[in-house]
């Protein structure tokens, strides 16, 4: 990526004056949210219906990471993931982030992604939590993510956007302020791992909030039919209060209803949509079309492309 293109993709990144290195987060990277939820809630429920604690999934994670090192997955490098019983793909997703990996997740596991990217490592078995009951516990990391780090590629409509860990802890923390959802409530949500709205709502959102995750009335509800807040993939124009507005682009969501999001700024001209703030993707796997977005001080998209 040359140079002049990778400041403009930084200027879209930046809210008016505000960089994204001003504005921190709680964790540095997403390993470090699950290690920093089993400190402060150990004992407490993440999958409530489940019966699985923070500790629980902590566990569960460093026995994956392990599993993963196994396999020979190692920093850095590129694992395409597939559909899994839950919570499994949850915890997968955080065992790959916790070896300091980056996830390659597709919206339709059918299509051939070998000229958007390419994996290091495909885990298309079927996997089970039962078979990590005999590997260890400790994790000991060979590399600790930074916030820059590519965390993800989500593949849409054949291109690759990637995604990086501040990318998503700060999407989330937006998320989290607009729909006020923290450790003392509840909330429900069942979306296929197909999506980064999944990454950011189902994967990250519980252990981010702290607020378990139950079907047994919860405070909150998040999906598609009569629920609280509704995901909305397929939109031309933001009017609806209770809507979470998708843009893979924007990491996941663009606005909660027209509210926006705290660090994120939009304008929408016809079928033209201009995005700033810090949860703009890293850019897309291709430069040509990094090029055709990244213009000047903003991310520009065409809506009905």
């Amino acid at each position: 990526m040359n140079k002049l293109l990778s400041e403009h993709i930084y200027q879209a990144q930046c809210l008016g004056n505000v960089e994204p290195i001003e504005y921190m987060t709680p964790y540095p990277n997403l390993g470090a949210l699950v290690e920093g939820q089993n400190i402060k809630h150990h004992g407490k429920m993440l999958y409530a219906d489940l019966g699985i604690t923070n500790l629980d999934f902590y566990i569960r994670v460093r026995k994956i990471a392990n599993w993963l090192t196994e396999k020979g997955v190692k920093p850095k490098q590129r694992v395409q993931i597939f559909p899994q019983d839950f919570p499994v793909t949850e915890m997968l997703v955080f065992g790959i982030w916790t070896v300091g990996a980056s996830v390659i997740l597709s919206e339709n596991n059918k299509d051939d992604i070998g000229n958007i990217v390419q994996p290091d490592h495909i885990l298309d078995e079927y996997i089970s939590l039962e078979q990590f009951n005999n590997i260890k516990e400790i994790f000991d990391p060979k590399y600790i993510p930074l916030l820059d780090d590519e965390a993800m590629v989500f593949i849409k409509e054949g291109k690759g956007i990637r995604l990086s860990h501040y990318n998503l802890l700060v999407n989330a923390n937006d998320v989290q302020r607009k729909l006020n959802l923290y450790d003392d409530g509840t909330f429900y949500i069942k979306l296929e791992p197909n999506s980064t709205a999944w990454v950011v709502l189902q994967a990250i959102f519980p252990l981010y909030t702290g607020a378990p995750l139950t079907k047994n009335k919860p405070d909150l509800t998040i999906g598609f039919n009569d629920a609280d807040y509704i995901v909305d993939f397929n939109w031309t124009e933001i009017k609806k209060s209770n809507h979470l507005y998708i843009l893979p682009e924007n990491t996941a969501v663009l606005s909660v209803g027209e509210k926006g999001l705290h660090l994120t700024s939009f304008e929408q001209r016809n079928d033209q949509m201009t995005v700033n703030g810090h949860s703009v993707m890293m850019g897309y796997t291709d430069d040509k079309l990094n090029e055709k977005v990244f213009t000047g001080e903003s991310l520009v998209l065409q809506l009905n492309q």
